[in-house]
This record gives structure tokens, C-alpha cells and sequence, in this order.
């Protein structure tokens, strides 16, 4: 498989890494040996085999490009790819890695890509889709994990989001326990976990319901039954996808005994500050997706709270964290699972503002098919009108 994917590439010649040479065990003395010899986050990478889900997303996108261009020692980088529909991973892996985030690291250093091992694989699937030889070879080369894949959609059936973002996790979890030479393990997960409580400390939170009975019910029961229990699950959280992040992380708590495990927790996750380039989003959800359809008139009328926090931190500000995470818990490595709150909570971007920026970008940048002139009506109140809002969409 991987010397296929060299072929697609043209780096045939050039072998990645050999993989006999990270067939090692590498035990507690030499991780400590290493540590107080490092100076750098790059230090700590070098050498090392990395695992990566959830690569093609937007976050996994930002993690691999500052990996290879702020990591390039790195053995290897693994990333599990699922299969689609109309495409092979061959053709999956292509088109990532043609994407022009990645355009100045080619430029610099093309053979850092012949690292790159993209796996077949579906976190949703049992032991996550992997063959015995592919399974094999992560037991023998890993030792960095980011498990960054999730379903992010709000409206996630429950059965859906359980079996990806809960039992996925566990599958992932599996795994890790069975890397010979694993020295860090990342989950990244989401600060609004716990939506139901007013302030959120760096810990893991449990729920009423467990994670091992909500998914036993979406295994056993019918899809009333699933459905009527998905009802009762909304009366506390908002949506399927921030409650099976929760149960997600109660897994990781209560499974890695033993593993030097670290959870991540940013928010909203937004549009690069400086890196890979000021500005840089690959998608039109959430935020991104307001932006547009306030500059293109597409949403005639939207209503805030003008002092309405926006808790937005820049993808690269979440990558960071990502990486110095795994550092981090390595040097401070204790039995428990350290949790790094991600957010923008010490200096609040306040809905006005928001308001602000975007008035002054869609006079200042001409978008094209622009059909109307948004209002965005902003109140001191937490009332809100919705006859109001009806009208200005009639208007």
C-alpha cells in the first residue's frame, strides 16, 4: 500500500524511513535520557513516529502542515484515511496533500513527504477498519497519537455521533494500549463538552448517563427507543455532538490507565492568525459560513446580544497547543489525564465587535454575486423578537 502511494506521488526512490530502524523498544531511562537533553519542541519530535486521525479535516489539515514544516526529523507520519464512496485513499491522500496549504513546505523540502503513510481505515468500524499488517506496523513504529477525528454536525443522529465520537475514541483507545514504544497521546476534543455548567475547570466531567450504557441503547435498541432517549439527552445539552465529545472524554479518563494521555479542549475554532498564512480556512461552516452570508446578502436580517461573547481561537492557536500538549505531558508524564482548556475566555471578542469587523470587510473587499445588504441588529437585552426578525426577512 504505501509503496503505491509513493508511485502516485513520484518518491518512489525516495524510501520515507526504513522501518526496521524504528523497530525498537524504547524504554523509560532512554525517554528520560532524551527529555533533559532536549532543548526544543522540534527536538522532542525528532525521530519519532506520529499517528494522526481526522487529517483531512480542517484542524488535521493545520496539524500535518506544521508538523512537517516545523518537524521535519520526524520517522514517520502515519494518518488513518477512510475510504469514500467515489474515492480510493489513494485518491483521497492526492488530493490532500495537493492542497496549497501545504505548497511552502513543498517548495522548501519535497522529500519530507515520502514520511507521510496514509492507512486505510474508519474509526466508526470495529478495531477501526485496520488490516492485521497495517494494525502490525502502527503496534511497532508509534509513538505520538492525535486523535483529531470527529462528526462535527450538530444535528448527528445519536446512534451516529455515539459510534464516532464515543466509540471511536474507544477504538482508539484500544490501540494505543497495544503501541510498544508510545510516549504521548492526544485527544482533541471541544471546550463546550459540558455546555450545562456555568464555568469549566482543565478536568473531565461525568454525565448521568454513562458512556457504556448510552452505548449499549444505540446498539440494542430500536430507533424509537434511540430516538426517545436522544429527546431526554437535549434537555441538558445542546446537541448530539458536544454530549458524545463529553462521553468521549470520560472514556479517554477512565481507560488510559497507565497511557500518558492529554485531552485539548478549544472552542470555536476559527481562521489562522499567522500560520500556515494569516487568514487561512479550508471551509464554510459555522463562522466562516456567517461571514459569507452576511457579505453576499444571502441572510437578510441577523439578530445578537451586542456584549455576547464569541469564544473564536485561530486554528493555528489550536495547533499549537496540540503539539506542545504531547511535550508536555511527556516531561510531566504522572498516571493522570491532563486537560488543556483551549479558549478565548481571557480576552472576549464581544458580538459588536464581530458586528464591526464584518461591516467594515464587506465595504472594504467587493464580493462578487453580492444580493443584498445584510442588517445585523444587535440588543442589550437577552429578549428576543422573532415577529421582529420575520419582518426584516420580508423586507
Amino acid at each position: 500500500m504505501f509503496i503505491k502511494i509513493l508511485e502516485i506521488l513520484g518518491l518512489k526512490e525516495q524510501m520515507p524511513f526504513n522501518m526496521s530502524t524504528m523497530n525498537r523498544e524504547i524504554n523509560k531511562n532512554e525517554i528520560n535520557e532524551k527529555l533533559n537533553k532536549i532543548n526544543s519542541i522540534e527536538e522532542f519530535y525528532a525521530g519519532t513516529g506520529i499517528l494522526v486521525t481526522g487529517a483531512t479535516g480542517f484542524v488535521g489539515k493545520a496539524l500535518l502542515e506544521k508538523l512537517m514544516r516545523v518537524c521535519s526529523r520526524v520517522a514517520a507520519i502515519f494518518i488513518l484515511i477512510r475510504p469514500k464512496k467515489n474515492q480510493t485513499i489513494e485518491e483521497r491522500f492526492k488530493k490532500l496533500i495537493e492542497d496549497p496549504i501545504y505548497d511552502s513546505v513543498r517548495k522548501r523540502d519535497p522529500s519530507i513527504f515520502g514520511k507521510i503513510c496514509p492507512i486505510k481505515s474508519d474509526v466508526s468500524l470495529p478495531d477501526l477498519g485496520l488490516s492485521g499488517e497495517d494494525r502490525a506496523t502502527l503496534r511497532e513504529n508509534v509513538n505520538i497519537v492525535f486523535h483529531v477525528a470527529a462528526t462535527v454536525r450538530f444535528n448527528e443522529p445519536l446512534d451516529v455521533a455515539v459510534n464516532m465520537n464515543t466509540k471511536g475514541t474507544a477504538r482508539i483507545i484500544k490501540l494505543c494500549k497495544e503501541l510498544k514504544h508510545v510516549i504521548s497521546i492526544i485527544h482533541v476534543s471541544t471546550a463546550y463538552s459540558n455546555t450545562n455548567l456555568s464555568e469549566i475547570d482543565e478536568k473531565v466531567y461525568t454525565t448521568s448517563l454513562e458512556p457504556s450504557a448510552v452505548i449499549d441503547m444505540c446498539e440494542k435498541q430500536d430507533r424509537k427507543s434511540i430516538k426517545q432517549l436522544e429527546e431526554r439527552i437535549l434537555k441538558v445539552h445542546p446537541n448530539t455532538y458536544t454530549f458524545t465529545k463529553n462521553l468521549a472524554e470520560q472514556i479517554v479518563a477512565s481507560n488510559s490507565n497507565g497511557l500518558p494521555v492529554a485531552i485539548v479542549r478549544p472552542s470555536i475554532i476559527g481562521a489562522s492568525l499567522e500560520e500556515p498564512c494569516p487568514g487561512w480556512v479550508d471551509n464554510i461552516y459555522g463562522l466562516t459560513s456567517i461571514f459569507l452570508q452576511i457579505g453576499k446578502g444571502t441572510a437578510k436580517a441577523i439578530v445578537g446580544k451586542k456584549d455576547a461573547k464569541l469564544d473564536v481561537v485561530p486554528v493555528d492557536f489550536v495547533v499549537d497547543i496540540i503539539i506542545c500538549a504531547a511535550w508536555h505531558i511527556t516531561l510531566q508524564h504522572d498516571n493522570k489525564v491532563k486537560v488543556y482548556n483551549c479558549t478565548s475566555n481571557a480576552y472576549p471578542f464581544r458580538f459588536n465587535y464581530h458586528k464591526a469587523l464584518i461591516y467594515f470587510y464587506i465595504t472594504a473587499i467587493e464580493i462578487q454575486e453580492t444580493i443584498y445588504k445584510t442588517k445585523i441588529l444587535t440588543s442589550c437585552t437577552k429578549k428576543y423578537n422573532p415577529q421582529k426578525n420575520q419582518l426584516l426577512h420580508l423586507h
